[in-house]
């Protein structure tokens, strides 16, 4: 079995409770990254073509709900990705001059 981050082969069981996931499935630990991870993971990370779906389906304003349903994501990934989006948003608001009325009309 090999890190599926960098590849290495230097690989120990790790975590809570003897190794094993709330599920019973053992965790691993890459020694060279720190990565962990169960091998024959149940959940695949959403890929980049889901994410741009989600994008436009939030721009349409359509309910997390209706999002959920039709990419098939879970409501708590779509929350974190959510507010990560909302935190990469620039929190400025910038304002025009107000003209001042013409004193000749």
């Amino acid at each position: 079995m090999n890190c599926p981050k960098c590849q290495s082969s230097q690989i120990i069981k790790y975590g809570h409770k003897y190794g094993h996931t709330h599920y019973g499935k053992p965790r691993y630990r890459c020694q060279d990254c720190g990565r962990q991870f169960v091998e024959n993971a149940s959940r695949q990370p959403v890929d980049a073509a889901t994410r741009q779906l989600i994008d436009q389906l939030l721009l349409e304003r359509l309910a997390l709900a209706a999002i959920v349903r039709i990419t098939g994501v879970s409501k708590r990934w779509l929350q974190m990705y959510v507010n990560q989006k909302y935190y990469q948003t620039p929190q400025t608001v910038t304002t025009a001059k107000k003209r001042s009325p013409d004193p000749t009309a």
